[in-house]
């Protein structure tokens, strides 16, 4: 990997904004079936019976969220039919066209839940669970200052920002679970989980000063970029700079056992009594409380002071490049990565032990059955994601019906502070001994020809196929 963190993150960024990329967040419109088996996901104490999980299809969960959408960075050319598309860097997108609809923290969520394995079953006077999941999370925070320096550079002879941040963590979850009802009407519920670290990376930004000098730019930064991946070392350069080696990516990757973690799972279930309140059910989790320590961890600053001279040439689309090549937006937003890596210098700090924490989620939750028809209820689910500048917060309304035992189907309605109002749903399919759902959860607002939200982005797709017992 010659990349740099920012290289690639930022990448990511345009490419889940331009391409679409569909937080693991189970699907919210599960949280008041009954016939799927994996409402565990979102409480613990909702495991409620046996079960045998399809291999790698037991249950898929992809999603992103963000409060930035293709729009932002994406934008039409005039009477260019081979070259519709272009980069807000092209000088035909005023400042103020693209300034104007950005963050002063412009947000990404990304995450995956795979489950290799799961089997649930009754021991123990309750509901036990093992399973097998390779999850991956990554969040970007990039301030509006960044993009006004890019765009703008030369407007002004000073820009400063902070708070720029990227966050990924990836590794493989081994879980023990186990439900128990305390009384008829109070189930309890807790997850313990061994976690195996794949990968780690985080770049921290805490200030970047940048003063126009001649014909280019002085930084000082203060920044630092940890990074794990199995057993891995950076690939620096062979002369020292200030007495230290200047990092140029990652290299040497072999297997190896990149860090070791743990966390827990607990929630609560309590169906209200019929001469109290007939019908109404209140629940709360709180999910991935843990860490992993990553022992092999690269690390390198920047805490001096350094020359830039990139942003200086706009970019044309369909001009020839200086590699003879047309500049299409492939290679544009290629061009912007690599002046974004030239932005940031780090130097190597040699290896340390990094513990870093898992990103919590709270989720509490109240179901009423409709009296006149036990089958339809409705719903209200809170969640708060807690991880820093990467928190967000999300309400959904939900009603879900259950006409026949073999079929279930569920829809929601949520608004999140990142990605606004989305709406999603679920349809459940139960035989004995065998489940299938499939929902998705999709944010309001228009959508390109692809199908790729315009304005903020917000998605998440879950499927899975489990065996009853």
């Amino acid at each position: 990997m010659k990349q740099q963190i920012l290289k690639l993150s930022v990448a990511a960024l345009l490419a889940v904004t331009t391409y679409g990329i569909a937080s693991a967040q189970n699907v919210r419109a599960t949280f008041l079936m009954e016939s799927t088996t994996q409402n565990h996901r979102i409480n613990p104490a909702m495991l409620r019976e046996g079960y045998i999980g399809f291999p790698v299809l037991g249950n898929i969960n992809a999603g992103a969220t963000a409060n930035i959408g293709m729009k932002n960075f994406i934008f039409p050319t005039e009477n260019n039919s081979n070259y519709p598309r272009t980069t807000f860097m092209h000088p035909s997108v005023s400042a103020d066209d693209f300034l104007s609809k950005l963050n002063s923290l412009n947000k990404l969520n990304v995450n995956a839940d795979f489950s290799l394995l799961s089997v649930a079953f009754r021991a123990f006077k309750g509901i036990n669970l093992v399973e097998l999941n390779v999850r991956s999370n990554t969040s970007i925070a990039l301030p509006y200052e960044l993009f006004d320096f890019m765009k703008q550079a030369g407007k002004k002879e000073f820009y400063s920002f902070s708070d720029l941040g990227i966050h990924s963590q990836n590794y493989v979850e081994l879980a023990l679970g186990h439900s128990h009802a305390i009384t008829k009407d109070l189930t309890v519920g807790a997850k313990l989980k061994l976690l195996i670290g794949g990968g780690y990376a985080d770049l921290n930004v805490k200030r970047m000063d940048i003063t126009m000098t001649d014909d280019y730019w002085t930084i000082n930064a203060d920044a630092q970029q940890d990074v794990s991946i199995l057993d891995s070392r950076f690939k620096i350069e062979m002369e020292a700079a200030n007495g230290k080696y200047k990092v140029e990516g990652v290299d040497d990757i072999k297997f190896g056992l990149a860090g070791m973690g743990a966390a827990i799972d607990l929630g609560a279930v309590y169906k209200f009594p019929r001469y109290l309140v007939d019908g109404l059910t209140v629940s709360a989790s709180v999910l991935d409380l843990g860490f992993i320590s990553w022992d092999k961890t690269n690390r390198a600053v920047s805490s001096n002071t350094y020359t830039f001279e990139g942003f200086k040439d706009p970019i044309y689309i369909g001009e020839e490049g200086d590699n003879g090549q047309n500049n299409t937006l492939h290679a544009q937003l290629d061009a912007l990565s690599d002046d974004l890596e030239k932005m940031f210098s780090f130097y190597d700090e040699g290896r340390h032990t990094v513990t870093s924490m898992l990103a919590a989620t709270v989720n509490v939750g109240v179901n009423y059955e409709m009296p006149f028809y036990r089958r339809l209820s409705a719903g209200l689910l809170y969640t708060q994601r807690i991880q820093g500048n990467y928190s967000w917060s999300q309400a959904t309304l939900l009603a879900n019906v259950r006409p026949l035992k073999w079929i279930e189907a569920s829809a929601n309605i949520a608004y999140s502070s990142l990605s606004d109002f989305s709406a999603g749903g679920v349809l459940s399919l139960r035989a004995p001994h065998f489940n299938f759902f499939i929902g998705a959860d999709y944010a309001f607002g228009k959508l390109s020809e692809e199908g790729i939200p315009l304005n903020k982005v917000g998605a998440n797709v879950s499927m899975g196929i489990s065996f009853p017992l």
